[in-house]
C-alpha cells in the first residue's frame, strides 16, 4: 500500500562528462558496526556496495565524506548516543578507510550534513566550497540513514543549488552562466548505496527506508538504480 500511496521509481543515469563529486554520507563505525544505532547486517552490505562504487569511481569523481560526530555532553534527540568522540563510533567504516587519502573530511554535529558544514565563526559553508571549487555538476549521493542523515542533506542541497549557492557564477554578472550552473547541477541518489537501520517498534526500516527515498525523489533528486 506505501508503494501505490508513494510511489518510488528509479532510473539508468549517465555521468556525463562534467565534473562529478560522490557525497558519502555517515559510512561510519556508530551506524555500520557498533553503538546504539549501529545495524551491521543492512549496513555492512551497504558499506560494500559504497566501496565498489567509489573504487570505479576514484579516477574521475571527486570525493567528500560526511562523518556524525558529537561530543558526549551535548544530546541528539531522539536518537541515543551515538558518534562520541573518542569511542571509536566517529570513525569511517573500516572498509572504507582506503578512500580517505583522496577525499575531503567533514565532520558534522547535526542530522543535516549542509549545515553541519558551516563554519559557525564565519558562516563560510565546507561543501559548497568544495562544489564550487571543483565546478561538479553531478552530485552522487550515497551512505545512511535513507530517511535521516541523506535526507536531509540531499533535501538541503536541492534547495542550495536553486538558491544559487553551488556557483561562483552572479546572477547580476554573469546571468547566463549563472542560470546554466543552477539547471545543469543534478543531485542523484545511487539507491544500492542507501541504507537505513532497524529498530523495531521504533523505526521500521523498509518503510522508513522508502519514505526517504520518496522525499528525496519529491524534491527533485534522481534515483538511480545504475550509473553509467
Amino acid at each position: 500500500m506505501l508503494s501505490e500511496l508513494l510511489p518510488v521509481e528509479t532510473a539508468e543515469v549517465p555521468l556525463g562528462d562534467a565534473p562529478v563529486g560522490l557525497v558519502i554520507v555517515d559510512a561510519g563505525v556508530a551506524f555500520t558496526r557498533e553503538g546504539n544505532l549501529a545495524d551491521p547486517e543492512h549496513m555492512v552490505p551497504m558499506v560494500r556496495t559504497i566501496s565498489e562504487l567509489a573504487r570505479r569511481l576514484q579516477d574521475r569523481a571527486h570525493m567528500l565524506c560526511f562523518l556524525d560526530t558529537h561530543h558526549a555532553d551535548i544530546p541528539e534527540p531522539p536518537y541515543p548516543p551515538h558518534g562520541i568522540i573518542g569511542t571509536g563510533e566517529e570513525n569511517i567504516d573500516p572498509e572504507l578507510e582506503w578512500l580517505l587519502p583522496q577525499a575531503t573530511v567533514i565532520r558534522k554535529d547535526c542530522i543535516n550534513g549542509f549545515v553541519g558544514a558551516i563554519d559557525r565563526d564565519t558562516g563560510e559553508n565546507a561543501f559548497t566550497a568544495w562544489v564550487k571549487e571543483r565546478r561538479i555538476r553531478t552530485l552522487v549521493v550515497v551512505g545512511d540513514c535513507t530517511d535521516i542523515c541523506v535526507s536531509d542533506f540531499v533535501v538541503s542541497t536541492l534547495s542550495a543549488r536553486n538558491h544559487g549557492l553551488l556557483t561562483d557564477a552572479r546572477p547580476d554578472q554573469d546571468r547566463d552562466a549563472y542560470v546554466e550552473a543552477i539547471t545543469t547541477t543534478r543531485v542523484v541518489v545511487y539507491t544500492p548505496g542507501c541504507e537505513t537501520f532497524h529498530a523495531p517498534g521504533f523505526h521500521d526500516r523498509p518503510t522508513t527506508h522508502h519514505v526517504g527515498l520518496w522525499t528525496m525523489a519529491s524534491r527533485g533528486a534522481l534515483l538511480a538504480h545504475a550509473l553509467t
